[in-house]
């Protein structure tokens, strides 16, 4: 779905991040994206491009795009990033080699940059990791996030590089605590002073953690809306 929005409303979004997805305009039937899923069958650049350029009248700029993408992946095939690059470097006019190769957390990524050199693309294959979205879980800066089903503890956060990449992640908030409640600054000053009044935070935090997120249930929910899966 990401794909789909960024190519049908490039004049909402000005980035996105496209995590074990496929090329916006690769099925136009559930039989045949099963098939693109499992065998990514390739095309010529400027063809995907096309796909995205027909989506809408928008003639740019372009959302700048993040992808991830796990090398063992069984459910979307790898090579899937592969066409989903082809995509949008034609979209963007970039060369298909990707400009510069770097090593992030430990795994490589690919960076396709403008003429005046901001990042449009990035391209972070995790190797080793089967369907799902990446996470570094812990306490750090760069850590967040609790392993599930499709939640995988790889070592690297795509949470926290996607934001970086959006630019959401230029000032370090630094946590303030009292009386052992950990607050976190608000860009907002009266947000920030409703945050400091302990009751109205405990009360919000109470909400939110007596109602766990249960994943499969909510994966389940949207495949049967979708009409990919018929109710229990």
């Amino acid at each position: 779905m990401t794909s789909v929005m960024l190519a049908t409303y490039p004049e909402i979004f000005a980035a996105g991040a496209i995590i074990a997805g496929l090329p916006h305009g690769a099925a136009t039937s559930v039989q045949e994206a099963f098939h693109v899923m499992a065998q990514a069958p390739t095309r010529l650049s400027r063809d995907w491009g096309d796909r995205v350029r027909r989506a809408s009248l928008h003639k740019g700029p372009w959302p700048k795009i993040s992808v991830w993408h796990g090398s063992a992946d069984e459910t979307v095939n790898a090579l899937n990033a592969d066409e989903i690059i082809k995509q949008w470097t034609d979209v963007h006019g970039l060369p298909l080699a990707p400009m510069s190769v770097e090593t992030v957390d430990g795994f490589p990524r690919q960076v396709w940059r403008s003429a005046d050199g901001e990042v449009l693309i990035q391209s972070s294959t995790v190797t080793g990791m089967a369907h799902g979205t990446p996470l570094a879980t812990g306490a750090g800066d760069q850590q967040c996030g609790i392993a599930g089903p499709y939640l995988l503890e790889v070592g690297v956060s795509s949470s926290y590089h996607i934001a970086k990449f959006f630019g959401l992640t230029g000032a370090v908030r630094t946590a303030a605590k009292t009386d052992n409640l950990e607050l976190l600054p608000s860009f907002d000053p009266a947000t920030r002073q409703r945050a400091t009044d302990r009751t109205g935070v405990d009360e919000h935090r109470t909400r939110r953690r007596s109602f766990p997120t249960d994943i499969g249930a909510v994966i389940t929910k949207a495949l049967t809306a979708a009409g990919l899966m018929k109710s229990p």
